[in-house]
């Protein structure tokens, strides 16, 4: 299905997925109110500019989990895990795709960009949620910018020769499912092992999604919120 006229070209997905191409405005909030309506699989994309110049990837899908947000909650973790899957398997060997604590992607040590997570209103811990929402913003390149190269806390997919950005995109659906597959016949253990793998810093995730380093543990409930990766922007360059 051709999401659009105007957009960059069909996005090619497996089932569950249904893609809506969206011209301009937010496609995390787009996927939230879209949610109710349609459901798992609904996955809104937008390749375009953030207000600030830089050009950006943006995509959300939203998932409906059969447990309380305490587990489901976790979903956040195996999406991280995804997308470091989906970039890395489009980029030379050589190159590093990490994860800073909990929804920062990191490539050869840069900000690329991140993930957010948003849950259904109302949601209590023991509830299962109707819904939950997966946000990636990808840095796609940084055009604007006179000197890019003074600015190296960040990296754009153009400049790290992503020649087709979309494929991102139908790589993560691809190893989304994928993860959740090795997570119902293998146990969580089976995707916190990845992701522990590709944290940038020392730590380990233990059964509940929460991370331990160094004795101390940082709740998964709270860290989500933590998004000292972007501004209001997005991804901060």
């Amino acid at each position: 299905m051709l999401d659009s006229p105007t957009s960059p070209r069909q996005l090619l997905l497996p089932p569950p997925y249904t893609a809506f191409w969206l011209p301009d405005g937010d496609v995390f909030a787009e996927a939230r109110r879209r949610a109710a309506q349609d459901g798992a699989g609904c996955l809104v994309w937008q390749q375009g500019r953030s207000p600030d110049g830089a050009g950006r990837l943006d995509f959300a899908v939203v998932l409906e989990p059969e447990t309380p947000l305490r587990d489901a909650r976790r979903a956040f973790l195996a999406g991280m895990v995804a997308i470091c899957e989906a970039l890395a398997a489009h980029c030379p060997p050589e190159r590093s795709v990490l994860i800073g604590w909990p929804g920062e992607i990191l490539f050869d040590k840069s900000r690329l960009g991140g993930m957010r997570l948003a849950v259904a209103p109302d949601t209590e811990e023991t509830d299962v949620p109707d819904w939950l929402v997966l946000g990636v913003e990808l840095i796609a390149d940084r055009n604007h910018l006179a000197m890019p190269g003074d600015r190296p806390g960040s990296v754009s997919l153009l400049e790290e020769e992503f020649v087709d950005p979309p494929a991102v995109i139908e790589s993560f659906a691809s190893y989304l499912m994928l993860n959740f597959d090795r997570w119902k016949h293998d146990g969580f253990a089976a995707v916190a092992r990845r992701f522990d793998e590709r944290l940038a810093t020392d730590g380990v995730l233990t059964e509940d999604g929460d991370l331990v380093v160094d004795g101390s543990r940082q709740a998964l409930a709270t860290a989500v919120d933590d998004l000292h990766w972007r501004d209001e922007n997005g991804p901060r360059l």
